[in-house]
């Protein structure tokens, strides 16, 4: 019996032979603190499988932090728990005390939160309005040599 301990996020999969190999991650999350706002950073899929992953998240951080910035435009793909995740973490922020925004969410989110009729439930801040706060420096983005 191997004592390595699991990787958080990574699961493994049966193959059609029968062995298991490593599944790859389909929503990854990043946190984000400057001064009073935390960013917490959404990329991927949110699904059943993942989505109460996002509201421990952003438990966490309502715990620590008055402004919760929830960047959503590398999301993909965004079902119903998705929503639910969101509805959760804002309630749970609010109840703090704090504040929860969704930021820039792509077009797949905004979709979804609209026609579940849960997007005017939220305060949202668009890439044209995005508070000084909140914005980065942009990294120059350096292409590999080809072959590496």
């Amino acid at each position: 019996m191997s004592r390595e301990l699991p990787v958080f996020g990574r699961h493994h999969v049966r193959t059609a032979s029968g062995s298991l190999r490593p599944d790859d991650p389909i929503m990854w999350l990043s946190c984000e603190v400057r001064g009073d706002v935390t960013r917490v950073s959404v990329a991927g899929e949110v699904d059943l499988s993942n989505a109460h992953l996002l509201v421990e998240l952003l438990e966490n951080v309502a715990a620590r932090s008055p402004l919760v910035a929830v960047d959503l435009s590398e999301v993909t793909f965004f079902g119903a728990h998705g929503t639910d995740a969101l509805v959760r973490a804002r309630r749970l922020v609010t109840e703090r005390g704090g504040r929860l925004t969704l930021c820039y969410p792509s077009p797949v989110v905004r979709r979804v939160l609209d026609v579940t009729g849960t997007l005017d439930g939220f305060e949202v801040v668009e890439r044209t309005s995005v508070p000084a706060v909140l914005r980065r420096t942009a990294r120059r983005v350096v292409p590999a040599p080809a072959g590496s």
